[in-house]
């Protein structure tokens, strides 16, 4: 039986839709809800029957007079499933509700299965949100993973695909209701195959079996095309829950980065991967001594630059200047800090150091 809060609010929508004053109670015959807030936690006489004969009792007034927390009224068994959970009663003179009596009954049973199907809902989200918590914690063994996907009712199976969304940083940072929205789009069965939450960045980690729906991928495009500056990783498919842990954790890394374009891989973070894994005081010398103060438009000429494979045309391009300016800019580059980024192992450097400036 639903007791509390949520029986209270059962009532109160009942007697709203009805007009009736309803009286609620437990497996013990006690009231633990009514429109009459001072009967809450009175035994109901007419209640101890109905779960003794397991059968609609009507007590009239004058009956009434003699039964302890009883008023006339008419009360019926709340079965849910093959049991009787409690008992609800209309008040009034059986000839006068009972024709309102069966509905009551019914409407109780029915508000009383939706709260349970909700509080299994959230306990269900609770523990996939606290699987998701330890597994990009790295505090999960084999075992442990399997019990857990049991109780939250999903069944990814190897190989596992990997998948992060990472709202934009200048985003809003509310991801409450992102795994929710997931597995709506995904519809029936998924939420056995996918196991999707929301870890403490905001970030949307979801995990997918064998058997995933094939149309994971496509609504996690669509989530992130809803979402300004969103990245969508694609980490890769784990053959074994330890391959599985192995990409978690680099995949982390890959999403340090501040500025990563809306859809990458693991294999294209490759570096910065590696980069990530340096001591912070390590790679934060690094980057200052190899970029020292570029200021923030030549950095930005910097990464176009390289994004665009060092192709001059395509990345004057996207900055909407004329080649021959983003070749002067380039000189400029060269004369601030020393490597010419049109020169390949300077390249290399710079790039690592707009790797290792970027990290957050």
């Amino acid at each position: 039986m639903i007791a509390g809060t949520d029986a209270q609010a059962i009532v109160d929508e009942i007697m709203r839709r009805l007009g009736r004053n309803v009286n609620l109670m437990d497996g013990r015959g006690v009231i633990i809800a009514s429109g009459d807030r001072d009967r809450v936690g009175e035994e109901h006489d007419g209640a101890v029957r109905v779960l003794r004969s397991g059968e609609p009792v009507a007590v009239t007034g004058a009956e009434a007079r003699s039964m302890r927390g009883t008023r006339a009224g008419v009360n019926l068994p709340v079965r849910i499933g093959a049991e009787i959970a409690g008992v609800v009663g209309v008040t009034g003179e059986p000839a006068e509700v009972g024709d309102l009596a069966g509905a009551v009954a019914l409407m109780t049973e029915l508000m009383i299965t939706q709260q349970e199907m909700r509080a299994e809902s959230e306990w269900r989200a609770r523990t996939r949100d606290q699987i998701v918590a330890d597994l990009v914690a790295g505090h999960l063994t084999a075992a442990q993973w399997r019990r857990r996907l049991r109780l939250a009712g999903a069944r990814p199976a190897a190989p596992f695909a990997l998948f992060a969304l990472r709202p934009g940083l200048d985003g809003p940072g509310d991801a409450t209701g992102a795994a929710a929205l997931l597995y709506r789009r995904l519809g029936a069965g998924g939420e056995e195959q996918v196991l999707a939450a929301v870890d403490v960045t905001g970030t949307l980690w979801a995990v997918a079996g064998a058997a995933a729906p094939a149309s994971l991928r496509g609504r996690l495009r669509e989530m992130r095309r809803e979402l300004p500056g969103a990245c969508l990783l694609d980490a890769g498919t784990a053959a074994d829950f330890g391959a599985l842990l192995e990409n978690v954790r680099r995949g982390r890394l890959a999403l340090r980065r501040r500025t990563l374009p809306p859809e990458t891989t693991l294999r294209d973070q490759e570096v910065s991967v590696l980069l990530a894994e340096l001591p912070g005081e390590v790679a934060g010398a690094a980057g200052r001594r190899i970029l020292g103060e570029l200021p923030a438009d030549l950095r930005r000429t910097l990464r176009t630059y390289f994004a665009h494979d060092r192709h001059v045309a395509a990345a004057a391009g996207e900055l909407n200047v004329h080649r021959n300016t983003l070749v002067y800019r380039l000189g400029r580059i060269a004369e601030l800090t020393g490597r010419d980024p049109r020169l390949f192992d300077d390249a290399v450097a710079l790039q690592a150091a707009l790797y290792l400036a970027d990290l957050g």
